[in-house]
């Protein structure tokens, strides 16, 4: 740990492994939910608007909890709270006798998330070095994301020894309260306010920049139509990967995630973040177009692997560039305004996908997907083209 830490702050490793318990209790419900969902005959359009629910909310208390962090001076207060709420509503998922329960429960995890993110990601770039942002939320995103992995391998070895059935289901989200109290005991204990915080008063004197704005822009732009995970794995079942592997797929692509993630992090702070995020995006386009065309079960896996390479590009990148480019007074309100849109998008986007495929077809979706997905590259590489610009 002492090692470590002389190149990654405390709180940032601690932080770390706080989302990875919290990721592994999350991912052992997100790749078994579209098939309990379906057992329970909800339509495609139900299963996008409840991913979409939780998403969305997420990114709109984002924008409360970040302005209040930077209001109050308190992003740890925060970030427990937020990690309480999800913390309880996750394995409640297992006595939810409805649609209108689970999409409930969903939207109070929502909340958590959303109360926890914008202040987890403003104090992770306020214990780091100006210089090494992209390293900090490179090592953030590996670290939560390996939770990301262990959650659906769990939740796949669960699969393989019972049967497939709503208590098999429930079981496993009943499991997620142990590592949602892990979490909560290491933000107890370990979590430390860093000295330098910046203070409240100063936030009234200050604006976000333009380059925020055009980078929220071709975000909100691009996700509108990004077609979201548990879609993706229903689009890989249709193609022919059996339902007890979907947890397992899950896991691999987000152990590419995990593993590109630091490296791409470090990289970012000396070659730009914006190159990686344009990069990204355009990877996304491919898939989603690939996918649009009908693809044998070997291609469909190595799309997925290269979506695990969107998020390594685009996920840490992005958090960083935003606090490259605010000051340190304004990062909880730049995470919260830049999270608030982004969520308005991912509800509508959530839905609407959902609804092309039901209404039109899967492969319709996806080729809708794989144009928002290019525009918001394009955006990208123009903001790219003006930062260098303005320098």
């Amino acid at each position: 740990m002492q090692d470590l830490t002389k190149k990654i702050p405390r709180n940032v490793v601690i932080l770390g492994f706080v989302a990875l318990a919290s990721g592994f209790g999350q991912d052992l419900i997100t790749p078994v939910l579209p098939a309990y969902l379906t057992l329970l005959g909800v339509s495609s359009a139900g299963i996008g608007l409840i991913d979409g629910l939780l998403q969305g909310t997420t990114s709109l208390f984002r924008f409360i909890s970040g302005i209040l962090s930077d209001r109050f001076h308190n992003r740890k207060r925060f970030v427990f709270f937020g990690y309480t709420l999800s913390s309880i509503a996750r394995p409640l998922l297992a006595l939810a006798p409805s649609f209108g329960a689970l999409a409930a429960l969903r939207t109070v995890d929502g909340v958590g998330k959303g109360m926890k993110d914008a202040p987890r990601d403003a104090l992770v770039a306020d214990s780091a070095r100006a210089a090494a942002h992209g390293r900090a939320f490179g090592f953030h995103r590996l670290v939560d994301t390996a939770g990301s992995v262990l959650g659906p391998l769990l939740a796949g070895a669960i699969l393989l020894s019972l049967t497939p059935t709503l208590g098999t289901y429930r079981l496993i989200f009943a499991a997620s309260a142990i590592p949602g109290l892990a979490a909560l005991t290491l933000i107890w204990f370990g979590v430390r306010e860093p000295a330098s915080a910046p203070r409240a008063a100063q936030t009234k004197t200050q604006r976000l920049p333009l380059l925020f704005w055009v980078f929220t822009l071709g975000s909100g732009i691009a996700m509108l139509t990004k077609v979201n995970d548990s879609l993706f794995l229903l689009r890989a079942h249709d193609v022919g990967v059996p339902q007890r592997w979907i947890p397992f797929l899950f896991a691999g692509f987000t152990l590419i995630y995990a593993a590109c993630a630091y490296p791409i992090g470090v990289w970012s702070d000396t070659r730009g973040k914006l190159p990686f995020i344009t990069a990204g995006w355009f990877v996304l386009a491919c898939v989603e177009f690939l996918f649009s065309r009908t693809p044998t079960v070997p291609i469909a896996l190595a799309l997925f692997a290269l979506y695990g390479i969107f998020f390594a590009l685009t996920e840490g990148s992005g958090r960083a560039l935003i606090a490259d480019l605010v000051t340190p007074e304004l990062r909880g309100s730049a995470y919260a305004f830049f999270h608030t849109i982004i969520g308005a998008c991912v509800i509508a986007g959530g839905f609407g996908i959902g609804r092309i495929w039901d209404v039109a077809s899967p492969q319709t979706a996806f080729l809708i997907a794989a144009i928002g997905s290019s525009v918001g590259c394009a955006v990208f590489f123009l903001m790219t083209i003006m930062r260098r610009r303005t320098r």
